[in-house]
């Protein structure tokens, strides 16, 4: 297997405050970066890279020391003269609200060269919607995802904030996203509101199969933006992937919802999904092993806790298989 793979984020990283008290890094690109890059580790395959800004602040330095402490360079994640990022996050039956802090140091990311190589160089790169409401960002992960010649991941995340209903997006952002993007993920709630923003028909004949107008709205989506794969979380009701003309689909879950952290799950489910892309997976293999992921951090309280040896350990058996399928 390769030993120099690179995965580039760019966007929001923030702090996650909880009701009960609990802070943890979070911001949904730099979850899938932190989790491709303990994948990566595993694996002795490269690192993830995550690009964004922090304020010179307690909160910035706190950051700092989590990305040192999981082995990920911070060369790429600016000072600014802004606060840092938070969210405040309000977890109820399985679902999560936030109230996410305005004019803070992610909404002022800044390209050099340095960035614009390591986009023109890394094996591919994940970015989100949040991070793009300011100009200053917008423009900047746009230029920076451009640049990728690999697998680029929109993983969507459109936020509203709880309390205020302020929204961290637009249809522009959205359709422009998609335009940048080889592979999508999302919920089955946004895909609704994303087929409605880029204005594709909704899916109203009658199927047998009840995932069928989904699955008829993802190959729409594939079509038109020209995307080679999007997967939908379903929360309980498990995943869908629609890729190369297959329609896979992962059961429900047989988790105690009452034990369920949704914080952070899809952006661990990206991750395993993008990890299989990149190293050329079957898309059932990929579904997998974003499933191995998912399932474990969605029964823990943070977005980016360490992976245990366990799961570890079926990440290196699923990639073994993955290789020998490969080997004539």
């Amino acid at each position: 297997m390769p030993s120099n793979r690179s995965v580039a984020g760019i966007g929001e990283v923030l702090m996650d405050l909880f009701e009960n008290g609990q802070a943890t890094v979070g911001g949904a690109p730099f979850n899938v970066i932190f989790h491709i890059h303990q994948l990566l580790q595993a694996l002795s395959m490269g690192e993830g890279i995550f690009l964004s800004a922090v304020g010179v602040d307690p909160w910035g330095r706190h950051i700092r020391s989590t990305m040192a402490a999981a082995g990920m360079t911070s060369r790429f994640l600016a000072e600014v003269q802004r606060p840092t990022g938070t969210a405040l996050v309000f977890e109820s039956g399985g679902g999560a609200g936030f109230e996410i802090q305005p004019d803070v140091a992610w909404d002022a990311i800044e390209l050099d060269e340095t960035h614009l190589e390591l986009a023109r160089n890394c094996d591919a790169a994940v970015f989100g919607t949040l991070a793009q409401r300011s100009d200053v960002s917008r423009s900047s992960i746009q230029r920076f995802v451009a640049q990728v010649k690999g697998p680029r991941l929109y993983d969507v995340n459109l936020r509203r904030n709880t309390n205020s209903g302020v929204a961290g997006y637009s249809a522009e952002i959205v359709a422009e996203s998609l335009r940048l993007a080889t592979v999508v993920k999302m919920n089955d709630a946004e895909l609704a509101e994303v087929a409605a923003l880029v204005g594709l028909p909704a899916e109203s004949e009658e199927q047998a199969d009840p995932a069928g107008p989904i699955f008829a709205t993802m190959d729409r989506l594939c079509r038109e933006f020209s995307l080679n794969a999007v997967a939908i979380t379903r929360g309980s009701k498990g995943a869908l992937l629609a890729s190369g003309g297959k329609h896979l689909r992962l059961p429900d879950s047989s988790l105690d919802q009452a034990q369920v952290h949704a914080v952070g799950a899809g952006d661990s489910f990206a991750a395993g999904l993008l990890f299989g892309v990149i190293e050329g997976w079957a898309p059932e293999e990929c579904l997998e092993v974003a499933n191995l992921l998912s399932s474990y951090v969605v029964r823990q309280t943070s977005a980016t806790p360490p992976l245990p040896h366990d799961v570890l350990a079926k990440l290196r058996a699923l990639a073994e298989k993955a290789r020998a399928a490969k080997t004539p």
